[in-house]
């Protein structure tokens, strides 16, 4: 048998921390990432996430800077400590649970800890345990192995610990344990678990813990039929005297190893209506196992599951707070000493091993102890041939090596295997091995095989060569040795010649468009290396030896539909979002197939990749250089490179590159210096650039000296990069030069000094092209606003838009801003939000917004501790001013005084304002009778947030009297987490069904219940309803699905959305 190397503590922490953070809802997730921003918040001496990193951050975006900036258990401990001061008492008990948990469970045991003093064996147990052990020994001898193979290890002192460790005691008062075992297949799962089933049988682990061990294989449990549980217990006991009742005694004593949960399907088999602790019921066999992993038949028992992908996800869900280990495989050194004993030769091993570390894949696929034989089995036969230029090749590919092994073992075969007579045959297998992808079956029974009709010497030749392997628990069943042979046979099957599919229903073509959706566009890692196997399979070489190994035609179209495939989805727009680029570059590495390549990539419009390792560099510089049309990509070096070629396309005369977004990368000087020395090439067509948090930052000082003069570059965003004296003076020195054509500039959370911000701003001066302006999270408080001022004399400021958000202004600022409102005559953003201006600091801007030579149009002062007193201010701009037309006033403690009086403007029939946030603004029912009044008067607000406001059905009443008016022109209403019950679900459809303005209506976080849902959607099955988009929660989305899709197939445009999303592109603004 092979040993796993060792076993890697790891319980599944930061899976459910990041499902804590997908638990917030907006509002909540942006009170977490303004808290971080607090230092009292964050561990001791931790820095700070720059803003501009996590404005814009999603939870897993999140969960990454927070364990970039405290690593391990500081991470959980930083987020406890915010969820606290954001007042979230049930998500920290629960979070406090876990922490102790923690500490008490997946630590490796002491080894010197002694185990419970062992009880008086009887000797029905002694019966049992020699049983047992007798029942391990057969099941590991009915498993072959390669006569080539290596064992590396046998069981070892610290192997012993790991296994005690595994279950260690739990402390007074703590859960019974749930151990989940992970890993990619063929780890060593399964050998491990058996390992500790056989130790305790022997006597050597876990006697005075466990009076009873129970061995439950998902192979053999999956062929049984209806049976109880202790019917399932008596299928391993010596006689038929099972003690029931002395399991029922003392369950805290018994220990069920389940082997390969997933090979059962479970479903929901739980069913209330029966008892679930009845061990005589007779049920399915899954039904018991069900109700075993949920802890239901015996709640006091440990249990250890094994999982491998796609399984266990699955299992996390189903088990109570599983801890979860890894089982890593064979480590780095383990494969290299296979490598090594392997090969023979010292040298050529280590030759070889270099060769197979430029490729990272091979390297992850040998921690399996099979599939490391299967490699280095490729690999001898591959230097076989000529050795000297084998090695001298670059690092080989899975699909060759898998290629060469196996028509290396057909060429030796017998005949029957390998005659033109047998081509049915494998086309049947290979069939075969994709249906069970597709299906998630790994282990197939004589009738599945006598399906496909696949003959019994053929089957027998496969057993031998070690292609399959027999299921020792399973009579009649048969698996692949390792599941890597399964998809490499699964995708041979869709380069075969031939029409129909493996599912039978399904063309053949069909189904390789699906899984090909599957592995790209929705990014599964399920169908990876079968889709990076078929790739490779294209590859004309590869094909004809196949040809000749097993005596079928390949289809010679094959390549062509891959290519309508990219066609088809460039014309869809599905090159997008979640696709996978990178892993689209690694499969056509693979194929080794420059002229494809071309042809796949012609089209590419877009790429996204994460550059992080040798591996991944080889194969983007492989197929950067094969896409022509490649407008956008943003490209993130992880590590240090000195490669070159990635580069190659940015300055060639027909690149069509135009924006390039290379935040968090990490280059060598030298990369550096070339990326730069490409940029400022004349040739270089480039219009967007992104380098956030890079380095080494000293590089920008470079960049802003090649970039000087170019006319191409109009957005250059250079946030969270600390940008010194010395640093900025290059990158701003391009702003003065007469032919420079940037409009916007970003320097966010750059830790600009007071002297830097004057440097860029005397530059400015000189600069007749930059619109756009973002000065956010940088401390602003001594700097002199009042320089950004057009030059008397001058009218060469073009600056449209400006944002200070987070610049530590407080009403000393706001002096200098006012000025600057009445002195740059382009000036129509600003964006001042998470500031503590106060209601001094408003009055002082207030005063310029009345000014005719103010043309500031969008004004944003979210979270800048205003009061009642404000909104008097801003109720008179809003009268007195011509060009405001959007104001954002959320998260501000205005209170219905404040709506009161800006509702008093919003009345007046030449209020020019058009969108009104007022999102936690402390509102009630009060407020929504102010602003219903103002409304009936006002012909020219389009969008009213009142979201997180305690506004209440009775609130809502009052708006919903106005919005039925002819007059009211509001096409947006936000309600969000605003106390709305299904009793203003009336009211609301009454409006939806005679508003001829009203389009979006965002309802998320409301209680609203499916009746009232159904009484909402009443008017919506109207053609006159011109409502486009609707906020509902997720679970009540589901409860109109079925309606919405009658609608879309009659043409209506109406959107469902879980999430709210912008309506209008202005809204999401630049900050």
């Amino acid at each position: 048998m092979a040993s796993p190397a060792g076993i890697s503590g790891h319980d599944g922490a930061r899976d459910q921390l990041l499902s804590h953070l997908r638990g917030l809802d907006p509002w909540q997730l942006e009170d977490f990432k303004l808290a971080l921003q607090c230092p009292e918040l964050l561990p001791e001496g931790a820095r700070r996430i720059p803003w501009a990193d996590l404005r814009a951050a999603g939870p897993a975006d999140l969960l990454c800077l927070l364990e970039e900036r405290f690593p391990g258990r500081r991470t959980w401990e930083a987020a406890l400590r915010v969820f606290e001061d954001l007042r979230l008492s049930s998500l920290c008990e629960q979070m406090r649970a876990e922490l102790h948990e923690m500490s008490q469970v997946c630590r490796l045991q002491d080894p010197n800890q002694e185990e419970p003093e062992t009880v008086e064996e009887t000797a029905h147990r002694r019966r049992y345990r020699e049983r047992l052990r007798t029942r391990i020994l057969a099941l590991w001898d009915c498993t072959p192995w390669p006569e080539d193979h290596i064992y590396l290890r046998h069981v070892t002192q610290r192997e012993h610990a790991e296994l005690q460790g595994l279950l260690r005691p739990r402390g007074a008062g703590a859960p019974p344990l749930t151990m989940l075992l992970e890993g990619a297949a063929g780890v060593g799962k399964t050998t491990l678990a058996t390992k500790l089933v056989l130790h305790w049988a022997e006597g050597v682990l876990f006697r005075g813990r466990f009076s009873y061990v129970f061995y439950i294989s998902g192979h053999r449990l999956a062929k049984l039929g209806d049976i109880s549980f202790a019917g399932l217990l008596a299928l391993d006991w010596p006689d038929s005297q099972v003690p029931v009742e002395e399991f029922r005694a003392h369950p805290e004593r018994l220990l069920f190893v389940i082997d390969g949960a997933e090979e059962v399907t479970l479903g929901s088999k739980g069913s209330a209506s029966r008892p679930g602790a009845d061990w005589y019921q007779e049920l399915p066999a899954a039904s018991i196992l069900f109700r075993l992993l949920k802890k239901e038949l015996v709640p006091e028992a440990t249990l250890l599951v094994t999982a491998g992908p796609p399984g266990g996800r699955a299992l996390r869900g189903l088990l109570l707070r599983p801890c979860r280990v890894g089982i890593p495989g064979f480590t780095e050194g383990d494969r290299r000493e296979y490598l090594r004993r392997f090969l023979g030769d010292p040298d050529v091993a280590e030759e070889a091993w270099r060769r197979m570390r430029g490729s990272e894949t091979l390297v992850r696929l040998c921690a399996a102890p099979l599939a490391c034989w299967a490699v280095c089995a490729g690999l001898k036969r591959q230097l076989a041939g000529s050795p000297a230029s084998a090695l001298a090749l670059g690092a080989p590919t899975p699909t060759s090596l898998y290629a060469r092994l196996f028509c290396s073992l057909l060429a030796g075969a017998e005949p029957g295997l390998r005659t033109g007579s047998s081509a049915g045959q494998w086309r049947a297998f290979c069939s075969l091995a994709a249906e069970g992808l597709w299906l998630a079956a790994f282990t197939f029974a004589g009738d599945a095989l006598e399906r496909w009709r696949l003959e019994a010497p053929f089957i027998d030749g496969l057993l031998r060569l070690q292609i399959l392997r027999r299921v020792s628990d399973c009579e009649h069943c048969v698996t692949f040795a390792h599941r890597s042979f399964q998809e490499f046979f699964g995708a041979l099957f869709y380069v075969l010649w031939g029409a129909r599919g493996s599912l039978g229903g399904v063309p053949r073509h069909q189904e390789m468009r699906r899984w090909l959706n599957h592995a790209f566009a929705d990014a599964n890692p399920y169908w990876r290396q079968m889709v990076r196997f078929f790739f490779g399979l294209l590859g004309t070489d590869l094909a004809r030896q196949l040809e000749e190994a097993v005596g079928c035609r390949m289809s010679p179209g094959v390549a062509d539909e891959v290519l309508d495939w990219a066609e088809e989805l460039e014309r869809c727009g599905a090159v997008s979002g979640r696709f996978d680029f990178l892993w689209l570059f690694q499969c056509l590495h693979e194929t080794q197939d420059e002229n494809l390549a071309r042809r796949v990539l012609n089209h590419l419009p877009v790429a996204d990749l994460d550059i992080q390792g040798c591996e991944h560099l080889r194969v983007s510089s492989f197929c950067l250089k094969h896409c022509p049309k490649l407008r956008k990509l943003r490209l993130s070096v992880s590590r240090r490179v000195l490669e070159k070629k990635w580069t190659s396309g940015l300055g060639t005369p027909d690149g069509n590159l135009s924006e390039l977004d290379l935040s968090n990368s990490k280059l060598s000087t030298a990369s550096m210096m070339r990326l730069c020395l490409k940029l400022g090439n004349p040739r270089c067509r480039l219009q967007k650039l992104a380098w956030k948090s890079m380095a080494p930052v000293e590089g920008l000082r470079k960049l802003g000296l090649l970039l000087r003069g170019d006319r191409h570059l109009t957005h250059l965003d250079l946030s969270s990069n600390s940008l010194d004296a010395a640093v900025s003076r290059g990158v701003f020195r391009m702003l003065g030069h007469s032919a420079c054509g940037l409009k916007y500039l970003w320097l966010e959370s750059c830790g600009l000094s007071t002297e830097v911000c004057h440097q860029l701003f005397t530059e400015l001066g000189r600069n007749s092209s930059l619109s756009f302006l973002s000065l956010a999270d940088n401390d602003l408080s001594h700097v002199e606003l009042a320089r950004l001022r057009e030059p008397p004399g001058t009218a060469t400021c073009a600056l449209k838009e400006l944002s200070l958000e987070k610049g530590n202004l407080s009403a000393a600022a706001c002096e200098d801003l006012a000025s600057l409102l009445t002195s740059t005559p382009r000036l129509t953003r600003l964006c001042l939000g998470l500031n503590p201006l106060g209601d001094e600091g408003v009055q002082l801007l207030c005063g310029s917004l009345t000014r005719p030579e103010c043309v500031l149009q969008r004004l944003e002062l979210w979270c800048c501790r205003l009061s009642t007193p404000s909104c008097r201010h801003l109720s008179d701009a809003l009268l007195r001013s011509r060009s405001l037309t959007h104001l954002n006033l959320r998260r501000n403690s205005l209170g219905d005084g404040g709506v009161k009086l800006l509702s008093s403007a919003l009345g007046r029939a030449d209020c020019a304002l058009q969108s009104l946030n007022l999102s936690h603004c402390s509102l009630t029912v009060a407020g929504c009778r102010e602003l219903a009044h103002a409304l009936k008067c006002n012909g020219h607000l389009k969008i009213l947030d009142v979201g997180n406001n305690d506004v209440q059905d009775e609130g809502l009443k009052e708006l919903c009297r106005v919005l039925k008016s002819p007059s009211c022109v509001l096409q947006t209403l936000g309600l969000e987490k605003c106390s709305l019950t299904a009793a203003c679900c009336q009211p609301l459809s009454s409006v939806l069904r005679s508003s001829k303005s009203l389009e979006n209506l965002n309802l998320l976080g409301n209680d609203l219940g499916p009746d009232g849902v159904s009484r909402l959607w009443m008017p919506l099955r109207k053609s006159t309803c011109k409502l486009r988009k609707l906020g509902l929660e997720k679970d009540l989305c589901s409860v109109v699905s079925a309606e919405l899709e009658k609608l879309h197939e009659k043409g209506c445009f109406l959107r469902v959305k879980s999430q709210w999303d912008f309506n209008d592109p202005e809204e999401r603004w630049w900050w």
